[in-house]
């Protein structure tokens, strides 16, 4: 006979087998024998699937079909595994066997040997335990030395977590018995884990823990032996800035970074000058003459009182016969505009000696063809 798949002699494989057999009985019954066919040969009228025949070599699965009566000895000895499939499934459909006949074939030993022990713990925990099959199960691994006190009380959490090791299990005592267990520790004088447990009673912790804080402990046990596959790790959204050409588009309201101040990135752009004509320039008001003037909004009462005074000088202005006054008027250096917050005071003198009255200043000449227009 060939060698079993799983090792018996391995602390896993004895758990798994003693459970097996366990969920067999009355008190452990916890899978059914319909649900046993449905988790490892599931079956329509039409199809079925092998999840268990096709593990086994021809000298195991050979004589469990042929203790049904469904195949003979020696054929079943060299039966492929399409045609065990067929036979098993074709025996089910018909009513050869039920699904207890099916279950009794299959005993724990044969099973545990063949089937991927994550396979067998999928189906045992899929699904309701009752607490006689939870305790069952943390006693015997505790039994079989895969788990100990320790890691039982660093492993156990009851209250959806808020309560963790000594306090789950205080959480179900009365009173004299938490008074109980602190006299048994006094006497003791061993405030271990195993101390902990010892005092109190392995089989007692069992029946007064709670069962859903048990049952943590138990998946905590599975991803411990094996049983179960590390859960991957999620994968990392990068809800950043995308490099340009390449990922997704980042979302209206997504906000970036500026020299460390968050800005908003609006859905649609303010304005979009690309795809505008250029508009034309419009008469300026005496509010935007002043901004043009004074480079802002807001300018200082004698800077408006001096502009005034020079438009209106300018505006009394007569153009001359001839080109006098040009020449002198082009030879000054044009002066350039004065900061808002200089004090103007009054005009200034466009000709004359000092303390003597200005003369009028003579009118511009029409500009020449070609010529920049001076400054004053």
């Amino acid at each position: 006979m060939a060698k079993p798949k799983n090792d018996r002699n391995q602390a896993v494989t004895k758990f798994c087998l003693s459970m097996e057999e366990h969920r067999r009985t009355e008190a452990g019954r916890v899978r059914t024998a319909r649900e046993f066919v449905a988790g490892f040969f599931p079956y329509d009228d039409s199809q079925a699937t092998d999840k268990l025949f096709h593990l086994m070599p021809n000298d195991v699965r050979g004589p469990v079909l042929s203790q049904w009566g469904i195949r003979g000895g020696k054929a079943a000895l060299k039966d492929d595994d399409a045609k065990i499939q067929h036979v098993v499934h074709d025996a089910l459909v018909a009513g050869d066997i039920d699904e207890s006949i099916f279950e009794e074939g299959v005993t724990p030993s044969i099973l545990i040997d063949w089937i991927g022990l994550g396979d067998w713990w999928a189906f045992w925990r899929h699904g309701k335990l009752t607490g006689v099959a939870i305790q069952k199960a943390l006693f015997t691994a505790r039994e079989l030395e895969i788990i100990d006190d320790r890691w039982f009380l660093n492993n156990v959490q009851g209250r959806g977590g808020k309560l963790k090791g000594t306090d789950v299990v205080c959480d179900t005592l009365s009173k004299d018995q938490v008074v109980a267990w602190m006299r048994k520790l006094h006497e003791t004088g061993d405030g271990s884990p195993a101390g902990l447990v010892a005092s109190l009673g392995w089989e007692m912790v069992l029946a007064k823990t709670a069962q859903d804080a048990l049952l943590f402990a138990l998946d905590a046990f599975a991803k411990k032996a094996q049983l179960v596959p590390d859960s991957p790790e999620p994968a990392k959204t990068d809800s950043g800035p995308t490099s340009p050409g390449g990922g997704s588009p980042k979302p209206p309201d997504q906000m970036k970074q500026d020299s460390g101040f968050p800005i908003a990135i609006p859905e649609i752009p303010a304005v979009d000058a690309a795809d505008d004509d250029p508009p034309s320039t419009p008469s300026l008001t005496s509010a935007q003459e002043q901004g043009i003037w004074g480079g802002a909004t807001a300018e200082s009462p004698k800077l408006v009182e001096a502009r005034a005074k020079m438009m209106e000088m300018l505006g009394n202005e007569q153009t001359p016969a001839s080109g006098e006054g040009w020449g002198a008027a082009a030879s000054e250096p044009p002066s350039p505009p004065k900061p808002s917050g200089l004090d103007w005071g009054e005009a200034p003198a466009l000709g004359g000696e000092s303390g003597s009255k200005p003369p009028a200043p003579p009118p511009l000449p029409k500009k020449p063809s070609g010529s920049p227009t001076p400054r004053r």
